[in-house]
């Protein structure tokens, strides 16, 4: 399910998310620069091929290259949550990604959100195995949030009243939300959650005031939008070029600093489990990443009991071997 908003004082930006998702596995993993890959798709898909502009850091729950969303070395941000209405937009000659790969393309060859809006034009999502809608936000304070409906893309920029995502169409919430319809007793309850949700985040950001700590108050809004199954809270802060984290095991607030990693293509990329990472030791706890790390990663995932109930999956060791190694790929 999940929630991301981006909140604004004066020249002040924090971009906060919730992920709620019943697997309590959350990593961390640093991304280089100057890294050619080409993305994991099946025929007839053509898969896109790109170089990295620049280094970020990744928040993932099934594995390096396929993140649920991060933030590169230029402040530039990118966030998802689940979007049950989303129909991606019909095969054609374009280059093609998956859904969670979408984010780490945009994070690795795009500084600014005006950059995202024209790279969606030069890719296309297939292959998916999620429904997901986007918010990309920039330290300029440019926002934008992405939907695939009907087969079409839809692109919300000017001046959005909110940037907020829970789990229903934008605009639809946005609607709603002016209309001061709060009688969602009609819909089932994924979509009432959703919806509370929405609003709980609608009225506490406008009562923001410029005085206030923008990671206190995004930290106490995202616990006012919590679940039961809110695995991790993080907030962005690209003005600070820092992601401050708490956890389902762990509520204490750990700081991880951009400036304190190497991006180069000549450096070794870096991975820390997000829920052991300790706040008085956050740049040692990370280890130097390998695929043995990736594929306990994509192991504990794929073969988790309860998401193998819901999700009904059939994935042999074999795949998630081969899901482990794809990094290994890159040149």
């Amino acid at each position: 399910m999940s929630t991301a908003f981006q909140m604004k004082q004066d020249e002040k930006i924090v971009i906060c998310k919730n992920q709620d998702v019943i697997y309590d596995g959350v990593y961390l993993f640093t991304n280089q620069r100057g890294v050619h890959k080409t993305a994991l798709m099946m025929p007839p898909a053509v898969p896109a091929s790109w170089v990295s502009r620049y280094g970020s850091i990744t928040i993932s729950q099934n594995g390096k290259e396929n993140p649920n969303g991060g933030m590169n070395e230029e402040g530039l941000v990118v966030e998802q949550t689940t979007l049950w209405s989303t129909e991606h937009l019909p095969a054609d000659d374009k280059p093609t990604v998956n859904e969670l790969q979408w984010i780490q393309y945009m994070l690795d060859t795009c500084a600014t959100v005006k950059e995202v809006l024209q790279a969606v034009t030069t890719i296309r999502i297939d292959q998916t195995t999620s429904k997901l809608h986007y918010l990309i936000a920039d330290r300029s304070g440019e926002c934008a949030i992405i939907e695939l409906l009907d087969g079409q893309m839809h692109i919300y920029t000017d001046h959005l009243s909110t940037p907020v995502i829970a789990n229903t169409a934008y605009l639809q919430a946005v609607e709603e939300m002016i209309s001061g319809d709060r009688n969602w007793t009609d819909r089932d309850e994924y979509e009432k959650n959703s919806m509370e949700r929405f609003l709980t985040v609608w009225e506490r950001t406008k009562k923001s005031t410029l005085d206030m700590n923008m990671i206190d108050f995004g930290f106490e809004t995202l616990k006012a939008a919590k679940r039961e199954d809110t695995v991790f809270s993080i907030i962005y802060n690209p003005g600070e070029m820092e992601i401050h984290a708490k956890t389902s095991q762990n509520d204490e607030t750990r700081i991880i600093r951009m400036a304190d990693f190497d991006y180069s293509n000549e450096s070794l990329a870096v991975a820390a489990d997000l829920q052991l990472l300790r706040a008085s030791h956050v740049q040692e706890d990370f280890v130097t990443y390998t695929t043995e790390f990736n594929h306990n990663v994509v192991h504990s995932f794929f073969r988790d009991p309860t998401l193998t109930s819901i999700f009904h999956w059939e994935i042999s060791d074999e795949v998630i071997q081969y899901l482990a190694q794809y990094p290994e790929s890159f040149r």
